[in-house]
């Protein structure tokens, strides 16, 4: 099944009972490019009761991925090369119309670090910020052990 338009405001089953009562009365349902076709003809998962009527959802082959609090599409890598292990990708905010997803402008960079512990991800409007804000998060996560490490030559002073 396909992800849900969010602004779909029926259940699943409101959504199939309107679906086979609109089949039979031969309802019409709209596409992106302004031009319709039988309700009927559509397979249910690909159409949206939205606004009053049956909305075709454009297909949408990107891979949605959840960064910090945004749902966001993952673009191709971005090269760049600087004394860290971050990878870059050029991202994009998941955005929706009534015909589902938009596509991405990819407007935005997400930063990548892989851990023995996972993945960290963070995105801002630039590399500089992605990387500051996946930076934060890190030392946020890591906090005792950068710490200790960093000042373990203080701790051992301090001790004799």
């Amino acid at each position: 099944m396909k992800i849900r338009n969010p602004h779909a405001q029926q259940t699943l089953e409101e959504k199939t009972a309107q679906y086979k009562q609109d089949c039979m009365k031969g309802a019409l349902a709209y596409k992106s490019n302004n031009t319709m076709l039988p309700l009927s003809s559509v397979n249910i998962d690909n159409v949206e009761f939205i606004g009053g009527l049956w909305r075709v959802q454009d297909d949408f082959n990107y891979t949605i991925s959840q960064i910090r609090d945004k749902q966001m599409i993952l673009g191709p890598r971005i090269e760049h090369k600087e004394k860290t292990f971050f990878e870059y990708y050029k991202a994009a905010i998941l955005v929706y119309n009534c015909y589902g997803p938009l596509t991405p402008r990819f407007d935005m960079v997400a930063a990548r670090y892989i851990t023995d512990k996972g993945e960290y991800w963070s995105y801002g409007n630039s590399i500089a910020q992605a990387r500051a804000f996946l930076g934060i998060r890190l030392y946020d996560e890591h906090m005792d052990l950068i710490h200790a490490e960093v000042c373990k030559n203080r701790i051992q002073n301090t001790k004799k």
